[in-house]
């Protein structure tokens, strides 16, 4: 090890206990090692802060994980399988690829993942999975993994959290649990952001002063509704999927599961019920049709005066071309489609650019365009089948990477489940 980054305080970040064990202080020196890979292979110059400390000390958090078989890892591989039919998005896997081991495509995906995670939200942009610099990393983080196979020590602490005898029949010792898992578990790097902007954003609106007991109630709330990257689970819902169907408290983190994964807050339900009456008079009048394409405001309202029967009291839109698409969904009743509207490949749309569209349809997967339900027709009816990124492998297999893994992509970066 060149210089020790990591101390034992940044490794107990990410656990539920505070005191450091001889267990503990081996998992930091991994964490440190894996910083020297990332530093030598220059990817800290892509990260600011200490981003970098924290890839080094999940990458050794998903070690300690699969070494103490508390499953977390393998909950997500197993029920990526059972969805989509292989184990990881982006990489195959092959006869050497085993659920309760270490693996190089585990390593290149959480690299991916973190360094999207950080680099690319702040950056705005798609990480390449085929990143070489990413893999030649991962292929020496794997390697420090399986030297390291023989001797690396079982964190009974860890395996505790999930056992039959710990019981979790009061709300605190579930809601601890919830807590630490939502904030500080390796695979989530973005809740305690999402904490700060909901936070922020509510207190903005409002036009209230800042008051702890509001960050508590998010803190809460939060941890039991929202939706994580991966698959779009709730917490809860991952929790429920940890702990052994045998497990004494099984029945209540199985309730807590199902109550979050259908929470639709007041605010999401009034708009739906609204949205109801309009979906069905767009359906009415363009039922073969998933998008209207206008050239101009006059043209829209004329598409919601004379085809949808509507009226508007404030009268004629103002003058002027532009190009956008006007959907229909149940969950968000008409809307406007705006951004790469080029990008779509329906013989119906006039403005269809096919050059545009392999450099900018992947838009449509990682930034919010449009409703869900709307962005899956799409797919089914081949309207974004130009979307692809840039790898170093060929056309081919940039096409692939989006393509192959779309459903994957919309969970991840909408944090909506996708049928």
């Amino acid at each position: 090890m060149k210089n020790i980054k990591i101390f034992s305080k940044d490794w107990l970040s990410l656990h539920p206990y505070v005191q450091s064990t001889p267990v503990d202080a081996y998992y930091t020196n991994i964490a440190n090692r894996i910083y020297d890979i990332l530093a030598a292979t220059e990817l800290t110059n892509s990260f600011k802060g200490d981003e970098a400390k924290q890839i080094a000390i999940r990458l050794a958090a998903y070690y300690e994980d699969v070494i103490s078989q508390t499953n977390i890892w393998r909950t997500f591989i197993s029920e990526f399988k059972a969805r989509h039919g292989h184990y990881l998005p982006f990489f195959e896997t092959g006869d050497h690829y085993y659920e309760d081991e270490a693996n190089l495509e585990d390593v290149r995906f959480l690299l991916w993942h973190y360094t999207q995670q950080y680099h690319g939200w702040r950056n705005g942009t798609f990480v390449n999975p085929d990143n070489p610099t990413n893999q030649a990393a991962a292929n020496m983080i794997y390697k420090v993994f399986c030297d390291e196979w023989t001797t690396a020590p079982e964190n009974e602490r860890m395996q505790a959290l999930f056992s039959k005898e710990t019981r979790y029949d009061e709300p605190k010792k579930y809601n601890d649990l919830l807590y630490w898992f939502h904030y500080h578990s390796y695979p989530v790097t973005d809740a305690n952001e999402e904490l700060t902007d909901t936070t922020k954003g509510y207190w903005e609106k409002e036009g209230k002063p800042v008051d702890p007991k509001d960050l508590m109630t998010f803190h809460n709330l939060l941890a039991h509704v929202s939706r994580l990257p991966f698959l779009a689970y709730t917490s809860p819902m991952w929790l429920s999927k940890l702990m052994p169907e045998d497990h004494p408290d099984y029945a209540m983190f199985k309730e807590e599961a199902d109550k979050s994964m259908a929470f639709i807050s007041p605010e999401d339900a009034k708009r739906r019920e609204l949205a109801k009456p309009d979906y069905e008079k767009f359906k009415k009048a363009v039922p073969d049709d998933l998008i209207v394409y206008m050239k101009s405001e006059q043209d829209f309202y004329d598409f919601l005066t004379q085809k949808l029967g509507m009226d508007f009291d404030e009268g004629l839109p103002q003058p002027g071309e532009r190009r956008f698409g006007v959907y229909a969904s149940e969950e968000d009743g008409i809307q406007l489609l705006t951004l790469d509207i080029d990008c779509i490949k329906d013989e119906k749309n006039p403005f269809y650019n096919k050059e545009r569209a392999e450099q900018a349809a992947l838009g449509f997967f990682i930034v919010k365009h449009c409703s869900t339900s709307i962005l899956e027709e799409m797919v089914k009816r081949s309207m974004l089948a130009d979307a692809q990124t840039k790898s170093l492998l060929g056309e081919e297999r940039g096409k692939d990477i989006i393509q192959n893994n779309w459903k994957f992509l919309v969970e991840y970066f909408h944090k909506e489940k996708v049928d």
